[in-house]
């Protein structure tokens, strides 16, 4: 088991709860993995996301197959954020590509086009924002500001699991 604490099972049940990110790769041509929105299909104890993503299909055998990524959740209505980084590999086993495939929307027509990445979880930022009310007087705004200011709020969280 990768992170059995408190921390790693906060981290995965906000990816379980969100399931959409943002996916970014430090590959060298964006051409070959474009920055795109994903879904999480899988997340295994051993501290891995698993997901597919869009490639330019002719240029699938020329990408690393380790690479650094990041992902960047964010739901919407909600103030919090989660980051998360680490290094991704890029997974050609059929078995694991087809038994993903049918848990996801995406149809074996356009299968394709698509990569299937597994990407271990080194870091983690949770960051979640004030929830301040609409009628809250100016006042109280500026006295809650300033409190902030020399307070140690928990509005951002760091975890490096690598």
């Amino acid at each position: 088991m990768y992170n059995n604490g408190e921390s790693f099972g906060f981290i995965t049940g906000k990816i379980k709860e969100i399931k959409v990110g943002l996916f970014k790769s430090e590959i060298n041509s964006e051409l070959l993995l474009p920055n795109n929105v994903i879904q999480v299909l899988r997340v295994d104890d051993d501290g891995h996301l698993w997901f597919f993503t869009s490639c330019n299909g002719r240029q699938a055998a020329n990408i690393n197959r380790t690479f650094y990524a990041y992902l960047d959740f964010h739901k919407r209505g909600t103030d919090s954020r989660l980051l998360l980084n680490g290094t991704a590999n890029i997974i050609d086993e059929e078995g694991d590509v087809d038994a993903l495939i049918t848990q996801s929307n995406y149809s074996k027509t356009i299968a394709s086009s698509l990569v299937l990445v597994k990407m271990k979880i080194m870091q983690a930022e949770y960051f979640e924002g004030h929830e301040t009310a609409k009628n809250i007087s100016w006042k109280d705004r500026i006295f809650n500001s300033f409190s902030n200011l020399f307070s140690d709020n928990n509005n951002h969280r760091v975890y490096d699991f690598g």
